[in-house]
């Protein structure tokens, strides 16, 4: 189950790396436009710590 969830994790990590650069590729005119950019990479950040975190508990025992 454990990597079942590792996956889904880097799976969501990756589609937040790709939907932040397109965003991002897409203009930033509006202030909405930054929030959401700020919104994805806090996103990217927590889904990069969970992949990390179960990886780290996955290999170790």
């Amino acid at each position: 189950m454990k990597f079942f969830r590792l996956v889904v994790m880097a799976v969501a990590f990756v589609a937040l790396a790709v939907f932040t650069v397109l965003h991002a590729r897409s203009g930033l005119e509006t202030q909405t436009s930054k929030l959401y950019l700020g919104f994805f990479i806090i996103l990217m950040v927590w889904a990069a710590i969970r992949v990390f975190s179960i990886a780290k508990d996955l290999f170790q025992k």
